[in-house]
């Protein structure tokens, strides 16, 4: 059990701190809101996008209702498929394909331990 809270806790904190990361990008980095120009999108949604990272990564990490991390595990999820497809539509370069993988892959661990650790015992979750 030990080890399986730590990999929660160690993919959580990273997949929040890669979301939070991203969404100060999007606000403060000038090659970030150029890539997100470049996609054309309007520059509210840049910062509606941004908001929702970080309030995303927060969720995470915050002891919330199981409904309220769900759908911010939804969120964010929907979030770095968009980027893949996003980076896809400008043909992105192949270094830029990686940080929405590795986050896809840190949300999908962090979700399955989350629940493993949060389903009672017998309980098919």
């Amino acid at each position: 059990m030990k080890k399986d809270k730590f990999i929660y806790w160690a993919s959580t904190v990273a997949i929040a701190l890669i979301s939070a990361g991203g969404g100060l990008g999007l606000l403060t980095s000038s090659f970030m809101i150029r890539t997100v120009d470049l996609m054309g999108y309007p520059a509210y949604f840049r910062v509606e996008l941004a908001i929702f990272k970080i309030m995303g990564g927060i969720v995470l990490l915050l002891p919330v209702a199981r409904r309220v991390r769900e759908w911010a595990y939804a969120g964010l999820g929907i979030n770095v498929l968009s980027a893949f497809v996003a980076f896809a539509a400008i043909h992105g370069t192949p270094g830029q394909y990686i940080f929405p993988v590795v986050a896809l892959v840190l949300l999908i661990i962090s979700y399955c331990y989350f629940n493993k650790i949060n389903t009672p015992a017998g309980v098919i979750a």
